[in-house]
């Protein structure tokens, strides 16, 4: 609800909190917005770094997934029959 006093001034506004829970998630979601934007308008100006990244990136993920799979699967190949 807005301040009695800041009505009677002429704002009709609502009050930005400065402590408490909901500033601080409101700043670090801001922060994270302003981080986002940044790395958008790099990947914008440098568009085949970008894609060279991600080419590795992706290549990682591929092979590490393959290794993880590859490791957790059984033995069904080599068993012996009397």
């Amino acid at each position: 609800m807005a301040n009695i006093k800041n009505l009677r001034t002429g704002f009709t506004g609502e009050l930005d909190e400065t402590s408490g829970v909901a500033a601080r998630a409101k700043q670090a979601a801001d922060y994270v917005k302003d981080e986002a934007g940044a790395v958008a308008r790099s990947a914008q100006d440098h568009p085949s770094a970008t894609s060279t990244a991600l080419l590795i990136f992706g290549a990682a993920a591929f092979l590490a997934g393959y290794i993880v799979g590859s490791a957790s699967g059984t033995e069904t190949t080599r068993r012996r029959y009397r």
